[in-house]
């Protein structure tokens, strides 16, 4: 696939980038973009993280034992989102 550049604020930074590695605009944008890649793969790995560490700390240590490991039914996923005969 080619691909064709037509924001002249993007070609500059390449031919920048380029010319600052000494290197050819395709392998400074590849590496550039493996870069990034490289860092938003950290940032949604970290953030993942975070979250099992947030469960596993805070939230499961809250859920009573006789709660723990089943599933709920169907009556009792109702009564947590208010639905049944009051609800309006």
């Amino acid at each position: 696939m080619a691909l064709n550049l037509k924001n002249s604020q993007v070609e500059r930074l390449v031919e920048e980038v380029a010319e600052m590695a000494g290197e050819t605009k395709t392998e400074a944008v590849r590496k550039s973009l493996e870069e990034r890649k490289a860092r938003l793969q950290i940032v949604r790995d970290d953030d993942a993280e975070d979250l099992r560490r947030y469960l596993r700390e805070e939230v499961w240590p809250q859920v009573l034992p006789e709660y723990r490991g089943r599933a709920i039914c169907q009556e009792e996923q109702d009564e947590i989102l208010g639905y049944g005969p009051e609800s309006v």
